[in-house]
């Protein structure tokens, strides 16, 4: 089964490093949770809980794909990754190079400025109209993007 793609609809995942071309969809290479962290340890110093952390739950998501192309009719939970630290710990940069590594598109928002539909400020929506800008308006490498929404903590104590 190794170097076999395996397709779901829009996505192909190539097991290994075979490169491939895909007909349709946005091609994702899985990597093992070893390869995505040494990755991580040459742009990242320290927070080695947190590299071994994301490298897993990445490694997780995209065997999720790759069960969910097996059995169609199951359906899986969106996984997401919650980053808490003080300043200049390194959320930012991990997630960044994470999506340098994985080669997909990666939007940043922030928190703070985003407000209910009809009030001054900025939309919800905006976060996705920043991720397909990106991706260069392709939906399907969008759908497989990192929206990255800074400053939580500041809303949480208004």
């Amino acid at each position: 089964m190794a170097n076999k793609p395996i397709k779901n609809s829009k996505l192909e995942i190539i097991l290994g490093n075979e490169e491939k071309t895909p007909k349709e969809g946005f091609k994702v290479t899985l990597q093992k949770p070893s390869k995505i962290k040494t990755f991580l340890d040459t742009y990242v110093i320290g927070q080695e809980h947190a590299k071994k952390a994301i490298s897993v739950a990445v490694y997780n998501h995209y065997k999720r794909i790759i069960h969910q192309s097996y059995y169609s009719d199951v359906e899986l939970d969106k996984s997401n990754i919650l980053l808490v630290g003080p300043t200049g710990t390194g959320k930012t940069l991990i997630a960044k190079t994470l999506a340098r590594f994985l080669s997909v598109p990666f939007a940043i928002a922030d928190a703070t400025t985003f407000t209910e539909a009809g009030y001054v400020g900025e939309d919800v929506e905006n976060i996705l109209v920043r991720l397909l800008q990106v991706a260069n308006y392709n939906v399907s490498a969008a759908e497989k993007g990192i929206i990255y929404i800074d400053e939580i903590d500041k809303i949480g104590r208004k």
